[in-house]
């Protein structure tokens, strides 16, 4: 997906089970709309959300469960899904965290050996092509929530869609940095000298914000970019994770630093730390998928739990419990993106995860790796 996306941008026979209506919400949405202090007029359509055929509905209480292999932490996944077990008591959301390749090859290996160990898989990243090759993913673009997306938040064939979205811009420090000094652009950090000499720190993530950039503006802006900032800005070269470079800013070590996620220094700002966030044009912006496998025996199930997270409330519980931006197009307010201000109204360069294998990945990597080992 390679192009310019401007920021914050009837089936039939459906039958809706008669608890799932807006006027009867469920107290853990209830109480997350309070906490946010959110007009409980935002989950008006709820009740088209979760409308889905009925036979969905019984043949999931035959099914009785679902097995979901993802990234969000235990407590998060049972405080957000809470709605969906009083919407759905005869569903088991059988959740495990596990690593990418528990989520990727190990369940693609048992897949050819016969076994079928998931129903829902988040961010498979990597091991999404391979999915794809042994056409072990199911099309879902039946699940009415996905109605809701952005186009460009769906695959064209129905293989993913996305469930979240967050940022990986810069954070600085700001008892060090002036707000005329930040980047308007990208280009604007090549050219100011204030960020040169190590006033700059990498971490070594660019698939989290540089691949972003290199498939909208270009291969050749891409390698002069990279070129330039390593040559002529000369940042430190860090080799903690996001989080602890970030944290070092905070520190002074540095006056800002590239990736910075979103989540985390909304915790910071509010511990009252000296750090701010601020994106250059464009916003890079990365969507987290979620998928179904074809073969699941537990499919009726799988989506309802996949329409329920796609709903204005499982969009409302991921924000409250996971901090995890929504993508529903009817929850498009900046009361839910960290640092709006620096957000809202920019042009945006998406990243899916089918980017994370293709030849411009590949490339990218081999210019960065030239720079970040001095090969």
């Amino acid at each position: 997906m390679r192009k310019w996306i401007l920021g914050v941008s009837v089936l039939a026979a459906l039958s809706l089970p008669l608890w799932a209506t807006a006027a009867s919400l469920p107290d853990a949405t209830q109480k997350a709309l309070s906490e946010l202090k959110l007009d409980p007029s935002v989950m008006n359509g709820l009740d088209d959300d979760l409308r889905v055929p009925q036979a969905w509905v019984d043949q999931a209480a035959v099914e009785k469960r679902v097995i979901i292999l993802g990234t969000w932490y235990d407590n998060q996944f049972r405080a957000m899904t809470a709605p969906f077990r009083e919407r759905y008591p005869g569903v088991s959301l059988d959740f495990r965290r596990t690593g990418t390749a528990a989520r990727g090859m190990r369940v693609l290996v048992a897949l050819n050996e016969g076994r079928v160990t998931a129903d829902v898989l988040t961010s498979i990243v990597d091991a999404g092509p391979e999915f794809v090759k042994a056409k072990a993913l199911a099309d879902l673009r039946d699940i009415p929530g996905t109605k809701n997306l952005p186009p460009e938040y769906i695959d064209g064939n129905g293989m993913w869609a996305a469930y979240a979205r967050s940022y990986r811009c810069m954070a600085y420090n700001t008892t060090k940095v002036k707000p005329e000094d930040l980047p308007k652009t990208w280009d604007d950090l090549l050219t100011n000298p204030r960020w040169r000499g190590g006033k700059l720190a990498l971490s070594n993530h660019p698939n989290t914000w540089l691949l972003h950039l290199w498939a909208s503006l270009g291969e050749q802006w891409g390698e002069n970019f990279t070129r330039r900032l390593f040559e002529t800005v000369q940042p430190q070269r860090r080799s903690e994770g996001l989080s602890a470079v970030t944290t070092l800013t905070v520190a002074g070590e540095a006056d800002a630093n590239i990736p910075a996620p979103e989540r985390r220094v909304s915790t910071l700002v509010r511990q009252n730390a000296p750090v701010g966030f601020h994106c250059a044009e464009p916003v890079p912006v990365t969507l987290s998928q979620i998928v179904m496998l074809e073969k699941s025996p537990h499919k009726n199930a799988s989506r309802l739990f996949i329409n329920w997270l796609l709903s204005r409330e499982g969009q409302l519980m991921q924000y409250t419990e996971a901090y995890a931006v929504p993508v529903h197009n009817g929850l498009q307010s900046a009361a839910f993106i960290p640092f709006a201000d620096t957000i809202v109204g920019k042009k945006v360069s998406i990243r899916d995860e089918s980017m994370m294998n293709d030849a411009l990945q590949e490339k990218m990597m081999k210019v960065w790796n030239s720079y970040w080992t001095g090969q």
